[in-house]
């Protein structure tokens, strides 16, 4: 399917990158780099995942889930003074701010590293740029809402923690850490979606900012490399 052309711009059609950036991004990312839109893949995140967190945390047993969060704590006192903090809205609100607020703020983040990294090998690679390529790199999280939605149907009585809601994530599909484990976190957010929009961006970057392959793999990962590293390095020794 050809991407739909704007005759005044001759840039891709935002909607149809949306789709398109699934099965050809290399074609994607070149037809829209003179329309960016990063308005378009940032509010469909934002308003799956806030779907996504209102649905979760209105299905399930939150006295249960309670049970599960806190129970490597053993002093009561202590017990009861953290879940009397994190109450069922306390958390929906948590959880609907990293959706609104957190999202749009990761990709600034990542926006800026990359204005600055690009510049090393083109003047013209923007903060715009930077910030575009963050929303529209991330759009396979958009399958977070289907595959979500399949595990909130098939759990139990709204027993599951919140990490299941990906079946695709490293912890599910290899570790099966409990929530408790010190690395539990860690293998719950790197899963395959996650790595698919690593790709992506090393596709984008090498073709906004005109590098080689393995330019755009070095400054993809180094990021990847210094957070994970550091997290796995972090869990390793509290699990010791």
């Amino acid at each position: 399917m050809e991407l739909t052309k704007n005759p005044e711009s001759g840039s891709a059609s935002p909607f149809s990158a949306v789709i398109s950036m699934f099965y050809e991004p290399a074609s994607t990312f070149a037809a829209i780099e003179t329309r960016r839109a990063a308005w378009l893949p940032l509010l469909l995140l934002m308003l799956s995942t806030a779907t996504l967190m209102v649905w979760y945390f209105n299905i399930v047993d939150f006295a249960w889930l309670m049970d599960q969060m806190f129970a490597t704590v053993k002093d009561q006192a202590a017990r009861e003074k953290a879940a009397a903090m994190m109450t069922k809205q306390a958390m929906q609100i948590s959880g609907l701010a990293g959706a609104l607020i957190g999202l749009p703020v990761m990709f600034a983040l990542v926006g800026v590293y990359l204005m600055f990294v690009g510049k090393m090998y083109s003047k013209q690679f923007t903060f715009g740029k930077g910030f575009a390529l963050a929303a529209w790199s991330s759009l396979p999280s958009l399958l977070a809402l289907p595959l979500g939605a399949m595990q909130i149907m098939l759990a139990s009585s709204g027993q599951m923690v919140f990490s299941e809601l990906n079946p695709l994530s490293l912890n599910t599909l290899f570790f099966h850490y409990p929530m408790s484990h010190p690395a539990a976190a860690l293998f719950d957010s790197f899963s395959v979606i996650s790595i698919w929009s690593a790709v992506l961006m090393v596709i984008g970057f090498q073709i906004w900012a005109k590098v080689t392959r393995a330019a755009a793999v070095k400054v993809v990962a180094i990021p990847y490399v210094v957070i994970y590293g550091a997290w796995l390095a972090f869990a390793l020794n509290s699990a010791a």
